[in-house]
């Protein structure tokens, strides 16, 4: 069936049911709205829930009508593992802009304490848990009410669960145990499940706005409903908007020069006006080495990163605006005593928002008079620097100011549309049978928009879009394709050695300079079918055997389109169209069996309650290959209120279809490509002894800095196909223990140990992972004479379609291979632990306090198989996520009357920064794996405070509730961190994006109104 085809088909299925929903019903029997946990501060869900109130005043039965994340089986919590739920209390102590935001409360996940604002490179904006790789290693699986979301991005086509409406989130549900058995894949790490209200009476909006230093934001939402005998209906909506942050708005972010908190120079030498590094003399002689720091500069400065002079970094975007605006219907109804039938459909725009930075070049060829390949390539503007003037052709770097500051934007976008349907029949009292059905269409786009042309400079610069000033070298690796820009005169040619007024470059000149336009638009569309029988099988002495079992189709299609420049001018005149395609189907079976072996009532002493769960799933992949996976799992009573528990499962996660490549492009796909390195790469002398023999290499006792301008290299990520990737399995186990004794009412405690394994991880290895692990040594060569043409045409798989973006320099030096592959096996093993205490004494109100921490014990990795080492409690050497050791959100709060006050503490523990440009070098042992150094971050702790009033009475304002939200109460700066974790949009050296939030202090007022 073809792509469109599919499309009308699931929509017109869905709207016909939804149609069929809204019909008048002839239900005998009420609807039961999904189960919300008592323990509602990121707390373990008992498994035995009892009935609750709802957030729209009704009662839950679920024992007959509940499904808990990481179990098919109604009425029971997953056993053996721990269930961390966030409920409605939560939302409203949080005042959440987005649902990320919400989750980030949670220290099991990944980016707890970051900002959830702006696309993340790794992961786009799902969750993960306990770092278990990120990037294209998708190991969490994002899903609402129990389904599939749809993918998103321009990277990996990885889940959006922002689309949600906050007012439309009942609960967040995360599992932090393998539960690919239940789900199939991406859940070698666990689940997070986003449950939506399963019906609402009344209206409910809430508008909130905070401000911080240079920063504002936004959001208004709400929920309308109308319940009936049989079912009910609501619609929810949300708008927000996240103002940019810029980096000269935070010192941490806009210094340069970090050397005077114990980091790098981070500075340039592309300035205004141009560095020059003389390359040849009219008169002959011995040219001066080292860079001229300007043309009036008498004498050069050694070419090294401690003395480039130019500070770039204050003209970046930090932060970049957000705006999102979604909506989510939703219709539940039951037709019969037997049947019922929920209908859902969601809509969601978002759009992100950078400025962009100055462009610059960086050692480009510039001619003086008397130089030149052939004639005519004299700029005339040429200017020697003042400590040789008979300099007659020079390596700039310069960076592009404009009197007007616009440097162009860069922007993503995304619209989707999601619906789901699920129709539920009893067959008996015992058996029921549920068909669920999940359509979603995601439109993501990457554009650039008046950007930086550099093939446009060069060619005002020397005549050719090469950097060496080449005019026989082809603009477009593979074509013999070359853009001229001959003979340069006064209306053609670019002035990089005079700024401001002086300066004489013309303004169509300068027009041409910011030209560039580029987009990247990606096409995700899926369909998850699933059919569900469950019911009880017989009655042993402690309780009914429950057994679920069914099959799910599922189809996925993703459509990349790509425009970028061509390397021959700016867009109009020179552009380059990719499309790449990828489809894959999946057939699954599936079941689950619940064991009660030992009840309460058969009074056996220290078996309280005995249940064994044992399920598994088989899943068959068009394009790579089948998998079993089964799981299982136990919980052990031995008196009330004391819960023993354990697992064991195995996973699988099948490779992202947007990182396989397209093998008719050379596997090019849209997030690769293969062009100049951009940025130094710290190399251990110990792991590349020829690498002080590249010319130019800043070298101390044990590292070289290479990538200057004097030493440029080529780098290429290719995808999963060129390096023959396979899926990626996962193995996992826990065990723990709930506290919840009768004799401490108020008291709920839950600690377990998780140990997960990782093998085959599909990631694109950083460049201090290639540099500091025997694994992946080999994917570094040098070439201290230059690599060959040969050497770089093979690199760049030019032979097989692919095609080198950017000029590729006169020498190269180097060349980087980050090609996507099976690069990474991890092993992992940690601590959850979380309770609360809530307690009234007196007339003094009630008290509660609290805390949830994730604590590792184990963080080992290898490439490809070799050696393990530890990279515990560090950050940087995997670019994609951390491995910090110790994360806690501690609570403590008291409410009396309608009036609540919470203050919380967010704590990240002290960490070593392995980055590759840390300023204390990563030790290495004989093998080349890191053993220990690097620079050492601080701890983080901020603290957040929440103060409600809830009005109560009999008057139109009863349930009205009116808060002031602080975060980061003390202004507090995130640690220094000498690096950069930059995302899709925005990101800036200095500190952690990860686990680190650069806003500062956000006071936030808000009003929620209900009626």
């Amino acid at each position: 069936m073809r792509f469109s085809s599919k499309i009308k088909l699931s929509g017109s299925v869905i709207a016909l049911s939804v149609a069929m929903v809204l019909l008048p019903g002839t239900a005998l029997a009420q609807a039961t709205p999904s189960i919300t946990t008592a323990n509602d501060a990121a707390l373990p869900t008992p498994q035995d829930a009892p009935a609750e109130t709802l957030s729209d005043g009704s009662a839950t039965d679920p024992s007959k009508d509940v499904i808990v994340t990481g179990t098919s089986i109604k009425g029971v919590a997953p056993i053996g593992s721990n269930l961390v739920s966030v409920g409605r209390a939560t939302i409203e102590k949080t005042a959440p802009v987005n649902v990320s935001e919400l989750v980030n409360t949670v220290p099991a996940i990944t980016t707890s304490g970051s900002v959830a604002q702006g696309e993340n490179a790794y992961s786009y904006y799902s969750p993960q848990i306990h770092s278990l790789a990120g990037s294209s290693s998708n190991t969490t699986l994002v899903i609402a009410d129990g389904l599939r979301l749809p993918g998103g991005g321009t990277q990996f086509a990885q889940t959006d669960p922002n689309i949600i409406p906050v007012s439309a989130i009942e609960r967040v549900e995360v599992l932090a145990d393998g539960a690919s058995s239940v789900y199939g894949s991406d859940a070698v790490a666990g689940v997070v499940n986003f449950i939506t209200r399963k019906t609402f009476d009344g209206l409910e909006a809430n508008a909130r706005y905070g401000a911080a230093d240079h920063y504002h934001n936004y959001d208004i939402n709400f929920i309308w409903g109308k319940k009936w005998d049989t079912g009910g209906v609501y619609i929810a909506g949300a708008y927000s908007h996240q103002s940019s942050l810029l980096n000269r708005d935070r010192d941490f972010s806009s210094m340069g020069d970090y050397r005077s908190v114990g980091g790098s120079n981070t500075n340039s030498y592309s300035c205004n006006p141009a560095t020059l590094a003389v390359t040849h003399l009219s008169g002959g002689g011995a040219t001066p080495s080292g860079v001229f720091l300007s043309p009036s500069a008498t004498s050069p400065v050694a070419n090294t990163a401690a003395n480039a002079p130019c500070n770039n970094s204050i003209y970046a975007t930090l932060l970049p605006s957000q705006y999102r605006a979604n909506v989510l219907f939703k219709v539940t109804n039951r037709f019969s005593d037997r049947f019922q039938v929920t209908a859902m459909i969601n809509y969601n725009n978002q759009k992100t928002k950078a400025l962009n930075a100055p462009g610059t070049i960086s050692a480009a060829t510039a001619f003086g008079p008397g130089r030149g390949f052939v004639a005519g390539q004299v700029n005339p503007f040429f200017v020697a620097p003042a400590g040789a003037m008979t300099a007659d052709q020079e390596n700039v770097s310069y960076r592009f100011d404009r009197a007007d500051g616009a440097y162009g934007k860069t922007e993503s976008e995304e619209d989707s549309i999601y619906a789901t349907l699920v129709g539920e029949y009893e067959i008996t009292n015992s058996w029921s049978v549920k068909l669920s059905d999940a359509f979603g269409k995601n439109r993501s786009a990457l554009n650039t928009i008046d950007g930086f042309c550099a093939p446009c400079a060069l060619l005002a610069l020397n005549g050719t879009a090469q950097l060496s000033g080449d005019p026989t070298k082809t603009d477009i690796a593979g074509q013999n394709v070359i853009a001229l820009n001959l003979p340069l005169n006064a209306s053609n040619a670019l002035d990089v050695w005079n700024t401001g007024s002086a300066n004489r470059t013309s303004a169509a000149v300068l027009r041409s300079l910011y030209g560039a336009d580029s987009q990247n638009t990606n096409y995700n569309i899926f369909n998850q079918a699933k059919l569900d029988f469950q019911g009880g099988l017989f009655n042993l002495p402690a309780g009914q055997v429950k057994l679920a079992f069914g099959g799910e189709y599922y189809w996925a299609e993703e459509t990349q389109k790509i425009n970028g420049l061509s390397n021959t001018g700016p867009s109009v005149t020179g552009s380059t169209f990719r499309q790449y395609d990828y489809h894959r189907t999946v057939k699954s079976a599936y079941a689950e069996i619940v064991v009660p072996l030992v009840s309460p009532e058969m009074d056996i002493p220290l078996i309280h309650r005995l249940d064994v769960d044992i399920s598994g799933r088989y899943d068959s992949y068009s394009d790579v290959g089948d998998t079993t996976n089964p799981k299982f799992a136990a919980n052990w009573e031995p008196v009330e209120g004391v819960k023993f528990r354990a697992n064991y499962a195995t996973a699988f996660v099948a490779p992202p279809l947007a990182v396989i490549g397209d093998p008719s492009q050379g596997y090019l796909y849209a997030s690769g490509s293969v062009g100049p390195q951009n940025g130094t790469l710290f190399v251990p002398i110990a792991n590349y002894p020829d690498v002080v023999s590249i010319p130019g290499a800043s070298c101390t006792a044990t590292t070289c800095t290479i990538g200057l301008t004097s030493n440029p290299g080529l780098r290429r990520q290719l995808g999963g196909g060129f390096t023959h990737e396979v899926p990626q399995t996962g193995q996992s186990y826990s065990f723990g223990v709930d506290l919840s004794p009768r004799f401490l009412p108020g008291f709920v405690a839950a600690v377990t140990f998780f140990h997960n394994k990782f093998v085959g991880g599909v990631s694109s290895p950083s460049p201090s992972a290639i540099v500091n692990s025997a694994g992946l040594r080999n994917l570094l060569t040098l070439c201290p004479t230059g690599c060959t043409q040969s050497q770089i045409d093979t690199f760049a798989n030019i032979a097989n379609g692919a095609t080198i973006s950017g000029a590729v320099p006169a020498t190269v030096y180097f060349l980087l291979d980050q090609s996507t592959r099976n690069a990474l096996n991890l092993t992992v093993e940690g601590i959850d632990a979380q309770f609360t205490y809530r307690r009234p004494i007196g007339d003094l109100g009630t008290f509660t306090i609290g805390t949830a921490l994730t604590y590792f014990t184990k963080f080992t990795q290898n490439f490809g198989g070799g050696t393990d080492f530890n990279i515990l409690n560090t950050s940087g050497y995997n670019t994609t996520f951390p491995s910090v050791q110790f994360k806690n959100r501690a609570q403590f709060g008291w409410e009396m009357g309608g009036f609540s006050a919470d203050l919380f503490w967010n704590h990240t523990g002290g960490y070593r920064n392995w980055i590759s440009s840390s300023v204390a070098p990563i030790t290495v042992n004989s093998i080349g794996n890191p053993t220990g150094g690097g620079d050492h971050v601080k701890a983080d702790n901020t603290f957040d405070l929440h103060v409600q009033y809830t009005m109560k009475g009999e008057g139109m304002f009863n349930g009205w509730q009116a808060y002031v939200d602080v975060k980061n109460l003390f202004d507090s700066d995130p640690p220094f961190y000498n690096g950069n974790t930059a995302g899709i949009l925005g990101g800036a050296w200095g500190y952690n994006g990860f686990v680190s939030n650069p806003i500062g202090r956000i006071i936030s007022v808000g009003l929620r109104t209900k009626f």
